[in-house]
């Protein structure tokens, strides 16, 4: 179970940091720009590459606390050891490569106070040229969704690109906000995804507690994306054992060998 503490902060961010120093630079420059009206707050970084020395980035060290491991532990679990030592009432996870580009993260927390039966709120993710971030948010992968989403005509597409506040089975890990208690009752995320899919599985159990997930699209956040993996046939593979897992621990035995045999055969990128 993650380490019971006060928490004495409005929110507290988690980093994992991976492969790219200005990246990493950029997002925790503006998360500090647009937080900084709020009461109180932190960013956790976890350095996931042995490679990055964060102390020698010129960072806001007042509020940045550093977990620095050395090794690439996968993103789940790097997410857990920063939620231990997290102080926040409410956590938001973000990926190194986004910039949150708008001031109103206090209409969040906002959304958090009015409903106490919401668990988790994505954001607007935006990538270049402004366009809207294709599965940002969504309906739970199922064997009938899958093969939509193949021929094109997926049921997510109105969801992520909803331009007022909607509800939704899951949101992208890349912009997550969620309850830390609610966190720290579903032991955070699952560390047998390394990555993908440990979101989708998250905002399942909570869905399961009874709690809903929202997407917030006025929250904009930029995500240039492609700095995890230089490696591209080692991320098909971790998202097809992800997307594998997921099936195996969420839906039906004949869903999951389906599944299996599909990854093989007609399944596209």
């Amino acid at each position: 179970m993650p380490d019971q503490k006060e928490l004495t902060k409005q929110l507290s961010v988690l980093v994992v940091a991976f492969n790219d120093t200005d990246k990493l630079k950029r997002c925790i420059d503006s998360a500090c720009k647009q937080l900084s009206h709020l009461d109180s707050w932190e960013i956790i970084i976890i350095n996931n590459d042995k490679e990055i020395d964060i102390n020698s980035l010129s960072l806001d060290f007042s509020k940045v606390n550093i977990i620095d491991h050395g090794k690439n532990v996968g993103f789940g679990r790097a997410i857990n050891m920063g939620a231990k030592k997290a102080s926040g009432q409410t956590l938001l996870i973000l990926n190194p490569d986004t910039e949150i580009l708008t001031d109103n993260i206090h209409n969040v927390l906002s959304e958090f106070s009015h409903e106490a039966n919401l668990g988790i709120v994505g954001g607007g993710i935006i990538k270049q040229k402004g366009k809207k971030q294709e599965w940002s948010a969504g309906k739970e992968a199922s064997l009938y969704d899958l093969i939509r989403n193949n021929l094109g005509i997926s049921r997510s597409k109105n969801i992520w690109n909803s331009k007022e506040k909607v509800s939704c089975d899951w949101v992208a890990g890349t912009t997550m906000f969620i309850r830390k208690d609610l966190f720290d009752e579903l032991e955070g995320f699952d560390e047998n995804y390394f990555m993908y899919f440990e979101d989708m599985d998250l905002c399942h159990r909570a869905r399961q507690k009874g709690k809903k997930v929202i997407l917030f699209p006025d929250f904009k956040i930029f995500h240039s994306s492609g700095g995890s993996y230089t490696d591209k046939q080692l991320q098909k593979k971790h998202y097809y054992d992800s997307m594998e897992k997921f099936f195996k621990k969420n839906s039906t035995k004949p869903a999951y060998w389906i599944i299996k045999a599909l990854r093989r055969t007609i399944i596209r990128k």
